[in-house]
């Protein structure tokens, strides 16, 4: 194996470039050899970046490019296996500097990041930082790539050293597990999915779609519906049948989930049964009766209606659903089942308040304003949320991933994803052009609720959202 690290200018390994490379070939537990050169990316290098790794233009204007020195890299890590401290950015940089030479490189790779969360799972974190103090490596020029190396090199001795060779070794296989690939699908085509976001179609011999998923890594996902053990009978049905594989790439997650939703309600998937589409929802209703009383109900929503998801409260995928929510906040918060409309008695006391379970509100025993006050309480707990904005909306979505600096562009308003525009400048094309209903979607509407709600937006910063001045909320035409 061949442990390795690499510096970057940066962190996109589509736009980046190497810098430096250091790698240690280890066979059967010994040292064999040691390599390490500063390579020119033939670009600057970020002030910010050679704050950390030390390593500025100066230093790399008379250094080979990778191109000088892929043959011999290319030949070294050949047949090998590539250990790195989160691999998958070492990783995803060497191919990306192989392909521009016209290289296909490819290699099993073993992070030590994983290795270590199996089998130290009581410590808290696993960086190279972490892992350096808290085993006290010595390390004198932290962020070079062969000092790096000769960090990680060590961790392998402590971890030789402290745990037992049994649990190395099947923590180890676990890692480098590769799937079982089925017969009649083309490795090669495994061999160019993704490693970023997006989402992923199944097809049988005869093109019949099979499956649709999503993940933030295509590639990783894909293989693990090939696992020997097929612990679902549906993954192993799949396994049986599947042909080919199509992907969409995506900027992030965000775009995946709203493509996947969209994708699964269009085509129907032969084993996607979660995401179906819905035509008809049901939300609890609150109105006050004659003698001041709130009163519960569950009703259809208004298929019409665009304030209906704030106006009512939840929104159920049937009438049992939200039924069997009302029954639960009626236990939590003692409610009258007669003023929920469960008990069906038109005057008098409900049976609950005879059990005490009941606190008065159906025969005046309980204030109007005490009753309603815990009543707006339960309710509480399945307000829908407000649309934040007054227009419609445009969401830049940039790349998470470190193989692309793609930035995709979303119109959304009123919770309901309107398709993707191709410039966030000229949104008003597809309002003008959009052709039949659009539709309300529950499973949408939460997909934003994760990501765009006032209090959530700052966990996700390659999200920017945009209002479209003078541009008026567009007219719901259905749910769905």
């Amino acid at each position: 194996m061949i442990l390795l690290d690499c510096e970057t200018t940066g962190g996109r390994a589509s736009h980046d470039r190497i810098t430096e490379i250091g790698l240690i070939e280890v066979i059967d537990g010994e040292v064999k050899d040691k390599w390490q050169s500063l390579i020119n990316p033939q670009r600057p290098i970020p002030p910010w970046i050679s704050k950390i790794t030390g390593i500025d233009d100066a230093m790399v204007i008379d250094s080979p490019t990778f191109d000088e020195i892929a043959s011999e890299l290319y030949e070294r890590l050949q047949g090998t296996i590539l250990v790195a401290h989160n691999a998958r950015f070492d990783y995803s940089f060497l191919k990306q500097e192989f392909k521009r030479v016209g290289y296909d490189y490819s290699a099993k790779t073993l992070c030590s990041v994983k290795l270590s969360r199996r089998v130290y799972p009581r410590h808290q974190g696993h960086s190279l930082d972490k892992i350096i103090q808290r085993h006290q490596i010595d390390i004198p020029d932290r962020h070079r790539a062969m000092a790096d190396t000769d960090a990680i090199l060590s961790y392998f001795t402590i971890i030789q050293q402290q745990v037992d060779e049994t649990l190395i070794q099947k923590s180890i296989a676990e890692i480098l597990k590769r799937p079982s690939l089925p017969s009649h699908l083309d490795n090669q085509l495994i061999q160019k999915l993704p490693e970023g976001p997006g989402v992923y179609q199944f097809y049988d011999e005869s093109g019949a779609l099979l499956y649709i998923g999503k993940s933030v890594n295509i590639r990783e996902r894909v293989l693990s519906h090939f696992s020997a053990d097929h612990r679902h009978h549906k993954e192993l049905d799949i396994s049986q049948q599947l042909h080919h594989i199509d992907w969409i790439e995506t900027p992030s997650d965000f775009g995946a989930q709203l493509l996947e939703n969209s994708y699964i309600k269009q085509t129907s998937p032969r084993y996607n049964r979660r995401q179906t589409k819905i035509k008809k929802l049901y939300q609890i209703s609150r109105t006050i009766n004659k003698g001041g009383y709130a009163e519960l109900d569950v009703i259809l929503a208004d298929m019409t209606a665009a304030s209906d998801i704030t106006s009512k409260y939840g929104l159920f995928r049937s009438k049992k659903q939200a039924q069997t929510k009302l029954l639960a906040l009626i236990t939590q918060y003692k409610l009258c089942q007669r003023l929920c409309h469960i008990e069906k008695k038109s005057s008098g006391s409900c049976f609950a308040y005879q059990l005490k379970k009941c606190l008065g509100a159906c025969c005046a025993k309980e204030p109007a304003q005490r009753y309603n006050l815990r009543v707006d309480m339960a309710l509480s707990h399945i307000k829908n949320q407000q649309w934040p904005w007054s227009t419609p909306i445009i969401v830049a979505e940039q790349s998470t991933s470190t193989q692309s600096d793609v930035t995709h562009y979303h119109l959304i308003d009123q919770w309901r994803y309107l398709g993707q525009v191709d410039k966030q400048n000229e949104p008003q094309t597809y309002l003008t052009n959009q052709q039949g209903p659009i539709f309300f979607d529950i499973d949408t509407y939460k997909i934003l609720l994760r990501f765009l709600t006032p209090a959530k937006a700052a966990n996700f910063p390659y999200l920017t959202i945009h209002p479209l001045e003078h541009q008026s909320p567009i007219i719901m035409d259905g749910w769905g």
